[in-house]
């Protein structure tokens, strides 16, 4: 594509990184940008792609490469608060570059607190709300065409006087097959999933479905792609979920399979499980098909039982599944209410999981925790670790509550002054955001690397290392990245601990 053939750049620049997820690992295929770009280029809209992290694309090189294409339109989102300050860093340089360029921003995080961004930054000129491809397209027509943005629906713009003004928000997609292809052969598909051992190697992001049906209180997610209702004067949010076709969704996995020799499947669904016809008969494709992939999934464990039960778990481990995700959060039942979460219980995540180790055991079991919610004491922290021992997953992840901007859980935590980190740098599902009515914020911190810390045994690490091929890869994935990360720790005179958890930037970020 020659430098005068670009009008929209896509864009997902620089940004820190997990010690565990890094450049000798893994990047994972951003599905947001090919979905958009698929879009655009099907309406004859010249677009182009850069994914810095896994070109090692610092800024110096970004800005000049940008410089260069001279775009009419740069986009960029997010849908977590952590990256959000690079985004805007991005458009803030675009700006530098050339005051024509029109930003647009997107994603989750800018979607919920898009006035105030309007507000506060002056860089950023439109913002789309929600599901992205149809708004997207039509932003991006009406500015390349010189139309007016106010009969755009779903995006938030300054009006004549620069006041930031919401438009109607516009309807779900109602028929995810109609989409076409995303445009993975814009992203540089050969550098993602390169490690030995991680998961995904080989491998790529991949989603059949949009939404949830469920609301927690924590979760950001399932609002992005939630059904808006106006009633009584006021837009209602309702959970909603939508699907590929099990037809439409084989063939991107034979897609990415065949032209890009992707093997390993991220499914980036809120829940990989929704629907036991879906699950079925996409499972019976993949069997007929003859195809070898593997896949990990979010899944939610009544699910799992209620799949079991139907004779549909066993076809999807044969096509595919080994490495399932659950979000366990809670050894209450009453705290899984407070949530929002209260399809969840104690005795459904003990019979899942020990289905799950008894029928299928070269399953990685992988479940995730929530502490510091109000009422933790230094107790609930050892009960929530005696949960997770008692649950045995492969892999135990910790996090403090988090509050996701745009969630019930933000409202009432601002409402109430809970907050009490306002730099998103800082929220990066490790640091906690928030004390509690027994704790401090640092006590909640140093409670949960110490139930991290002593969640990982060594008799821990010889059960793994002596399971399944896919699990010892795993195990020896994390002992690797550990060794490493002590030892540059010690190097620098620091403690390996403490250094496990912190963001780091890479080492090309400037260049």
């Amino acid at each position: 594509m020659g430098f005068d053939e670009v009008e929209v750049l896509l864009v997902a620049p620089p940004r820190l990184m997990w010690p565990y997820i890094n450049a000798y690992d893994n990047f994972m295929v951003p599905q947001n940008l090919p979905c958009l770009a698929a879009y655009l280029r099907q309406h004859k809209i010249k677009v182009k792609i850069i994914d810095c992290m896994p070109l090692k694309m610092g800024w110096r090189t970004l800005l000049k490469t940008i410089a260069d294409l001279n775009p009419k339109i740069v986009a960029a989102g997010e849908n977590h608060a952590l990256f959000s300050t690079e985004v805007v860093k991005l458009f803030r340089e675009v700006k530098k570059i050339s005051k024509g360029i029109v930003t647009i921003a997107g994603g989750t995080h800018f979607s919920f607190l898009g006035e105030e961004y309007l507000i506060s930054h002056p860089e950023i000129d439109f913002i789309v709300v929600g599901e992205g491809e149809e708004t997207f397209l039509e932003i991006c027509m009406t500015i390349l065409n010189g139309g007016e943005p106010s009969k755009v629906r779903g995006i938030i713009y300054r009006d004549e006087n620069g006041k930031p003004t919401r438009t109607p928000p516009r309807p779900l997609i109602p028929n995810l097959d109609l989409l076409p292809m995303p445009a993975y052969d814009l992203l540089p598909m050969n550098r993602y999933g390169r490690s030995k051992f991680l998961f995904a190697s080989h491998g790529s992001t991949i989603h059949h479905s949009r939404g949830c049906t469920s609301s927690c209180k924590f979760c950001g997610f399932w609002i992005q792609m939630a059904k808006v209702e106006y009633k009584n004067g006021n837009y209602e949010l309702r959970p909603a979920w939508r699907t590929k076709s099990p037809e439409r969704t084989l063939e991107e996995v034979k897609y990415l399979a065949d032209k890009f020799d992707r093997k390993f499947l991220v499914w980036v669904d809120d829940t990989f499980n929704t629907n036991p016809k879906w699950n079925d008969e996409f499972a019976e494709l993949v069997l007929k098909s003859g195809i070898k992939t593997n896949w990990y999934c979010f899944m939610r464990a009544d699910y799992i039982l209620r799949d079991e039960k139907l004779g549909i778990m066993e076809k999807l481990v044969r096509a595919g599944l080994i490495h399932i995700s659950i979000g366990a959060e809670r050894p209450y039942d009453e705290d899984l209410v407070e949530l929002g979460k209260s399809f969840y219980t104690e005795e459904v995540l003990q019979e899942c999981t020990k289905l799950i180790r008894r029928k299928y055991p070269k399953v990685f079991i992988q479940i995730s925790f929530i502490t510091g919610l109000m009422n933790d004491t230094k107790e609930t922290f050892y009960d929530i670790l005696k949960f997770a021992k008692e649950l045995s997953p492969d892999y135990a992840a910790f996090h403090p509550l988090m509050p996701i901007p745009g969630t019930e859980l933000w409202k009432e935590a601002k409402r109430k002054g809970y907050i009490k980190v306002h730099d998103f740098n800082l929220y990066d599902l490790v640091t906690p955001i928030m004390s509690t009515k027994y704790l401090t914020r640092e006590e909640v911190d140093e409670l949960t690397r110490e139930i991290t810390h002593k969640y990982v045994s060594l008799p821990w690490f010889i059960k793994g290392i002596l399971g399944g091929s896919y699990r010892r890869r795993m195990y020896l994935w994390w002992l690797i990245v550990t060794l490493r990360i002590t030892l540059i720790s010690f190097l620098k005179l620091k403690l390996p601990f403490n250094e496990y958890q912190n963001l780091i930037y890479p080492q090309w970020y400037w260049n």
